[in-house]
């Protein structure tokens, strides 16, 4: 199992956005060893959901976290080998800490245990 992992969480403001597609930006943060280390917002370049992909695929992103994920762009970024989880809200650091928490508390012992 990694260390590192990269989350990205669509973002309008400091807050989760509604929509993967429609947000205005990604916060996309930086995990190591289960902490928050960096973040960076990258603008929403309104790509098709397959680039969008592609580019979240190449800056390492690992999990996409939003509010609502349109059908193709979780089609989209599943096929990347992108984790995508909706219904987060919140601010997008909250949203983030928030995955970590679950997924340091419960999947890790579901892995041992499988």
């Amino acid at each position: 199992r990694e260390d590192s992992m990269r989350i990205a969480v669509a973002s309008q403001g400091l807050d989760v956005a509604s929509k993967v597609l429609r947000c205005a930006s990604y916060m996309c943060y930086r995990v190591d060893r289960g902490m928050i280390v960096d973040c960076q917002n990258m603008p929403n370049l309104s790509l098709p959901p397959a680039q969008l992909a592609t580019l979240m695929k190449d800056l390492g992103v690992t999990v996409m976290l939003a509010q609502t994920v349109e059908p193709s762009a979780r089609a989209a970024l599943e096929q990347a080998g992108i984790e995508v989880e909706a219904g987060s809200t919140g601010t997008a650091s909250g949203a983030a800490r928030t995955y970590l928490a679950h997924t340091l508390a419960g999947r890790d012992e579901e892995l041992e245990a499988s």
